[in-house]
Formats: C-alpha cells, structure tokens, sequence
C-alpha cells in the first residue's frame, strides 16, 4: 500500500485520471437519485435552452430535454456496458488463450489462426455488421457484440502470458504432485501472469467506451429512449450552430471518461511493471 501511494504522488497524472473516473462512478451511482430532470422528460416551451437558464444546468435539447440529465443517465449506460464487456472479453480471453498455449501443438495453430482471422476485422466493423443484422441494441447485445471484437486481443495476451510461465519448475513440480491441467492453468500459473491479465482488462475498458461511444454516434448503438453519449452528438449535429452546447457536453464526458480511464490503466500498468 505505501508503494501505491509513493507510486501516485509521482504521477499526478494518475491522480487526475482516477479522480475524474471515480466522480463518474459515483455520477452514475447517485445522479438519478439528486436529478431535478428525467432524460425522457420533454419541455417544449425551453427548446435549446442554453445552459444555466429555467434550471437547467447544461441547457436542453431540440426537444427540451435536460442534457445535464441525459449525460448523468448515459454515464450508467456506458460504464455498465464497458465494465462489463472489459469483464466478460478478459475471462473469455484467459479461457482461450491459456487452453490455447498449455495444449501447444495443433490446437495452438488452430487458435492462432482463428484468432489472425477475427482480427484482421477492425472490431468497430465486426460489431457494426453484428448490430446491423440483430437489429436494435440493448445493453445485453451490445456487451455481447463488444466482448466478441475484443476477445482475440486478450486471448493473445493471456497466451504469451502462459507461456512465459509454463516451462518453469513450480509448473512442472505441480505435474509431479499430479495436478490436473485445469490446476495447473488456473491455480499454478494464472495467479503468476496476473499482472499482464489487470493491465488488459483496464486498457479494455478503456476502448470499450471508445467502442460504445463510436457506435452511438454511428446510429447503432443504444437505441432511444436510452440516453447514449454518441447518439447525443449526432442527434443534435443539426443544430449545432444555434446550440453548441448540445453536442459539447456530451463530446466532453465521453473524453473525459476515456481520457480518466485511460490513465488509469497507465497507472495500473506501471504498478504492475514496479511489483515485479
């Protein structure tokens, strides 16, 4: 503990992210609860209402609705499909890449093949063809679409992570003791290549919430009423003269919160990089 703390004085970097991505957590936790606003609730005699005028905090949409509301409510929505797609494409990875890497041989060749396959396909466009042929998103689709485009990356990590650790004694004295390979993979050698696996499910999230914000802005990401951060920017591009702040806010929070957790996961990356 005295490490991370000497570790974050030296990074004031690390502070800000960690700072700004916890103010989200908590936004997302406690907003709904203090909002004067829902994001569904329309105005229609404040249209485009600029910020700090009729209560309003951060002003209202073409349709009057409060963005500072819809910003609090797409932050649940966004960090709830990045934490878990992060969570869901981690475990399928470490699940690939190490039966991949301990079974060596042809199942290892097949893995990498595959794996050349998916992601010769830049995840933004696997997911796009995804979402278009199953139609609306929901957060359950969506999660599922993203921790598919995702997975192989992490497959590859946990991968190389194994191998590094699979010719070592404490491995092979565990096959003498006649553990089975499962205990081997998950007991012996996961809790050794722990590190590489947290910086990959930091970085994760971190493009995950790229990936969210881009399908929303692309049109096929969380479907209306659901507030969604990149639906918000091309929802009100039309009006974007007359009401900048309508596509500002949103533009802010969602480079805000990569920026945080992108730091973030610097930081972890370095704490990992220092424990060994």
């Amino acid at each position: 503990m005295k490490i991370l703390f000497l570790l974050l004085k030296k990074n004031p970097l690390a502070i800000f992210g960690i700072v700004i991505l916890f103010s989200w957590i908590i936004a997302a936790l406690l907003g709904p609860i203090v909002l004067s606003y829902n994001y569904t609730e329309m105005d229609m005699d404040h249209q485009m209402t600029a910020p700090g005028e009729n209560g309003h905090l951060l002003g209202t949409d073409a349709l009057g609705r409060d963005i500072f509301a819809r910003i609090i409510y797409g932050s649940r929505s966004i960090l709830t499909v990045a934490l878990m797609t992060s969570l869901f494409s981690s475990i399928a990875g470490i699940l690939i890449g190490f039966t991949a890497g301990y079974s060596g041989g042809l199942v290892d060749m097949i893995f990498l093949r595959i794996m050349d396959i998916v992601m010769a396909v830049p995840p933004l466009v696997l997911a796009m063809v995804v979402l278009g042929i199953l139609g609306d998103s929901t957060i359950l689709s969506l999660t599922l679409i993203v921790s598919i485009a995702y997975t192989p990356a992490t497959a590859r990590v946990a991968r190389g992570a194994l191998l590094t650790c699979k010719g070592n004694e404490y491995v092979d004295a565990a096959r003498i003791r006649g553990e089975s390979h499962l205990e081997i993979m998950f007991v012996e050698i996961l809790p050794n290549t722990i590190g590489p696996v947290i910086v990959e499910v930091t970085a994760r999230f971190a493009y995950s919430i790229m990936m969210i914000a881009s399908l929303g802005f692309l049109g096929v990401g969380l479907q209306p009423p659901t507030p969604d951060w990149g639906m918000m920017v091309i929802e009100n591009k039309s009006i974007i003269r007359a009401a900048s702040w309508t596509v500002l806010y949103p533009s802010l929070a969602i480079a805000s919160l990569v920026i945080a957790v992108s730091l973030f996961s610097d930081f972890v990356s370095k704490v990992m990089i220092h424990e060994k």
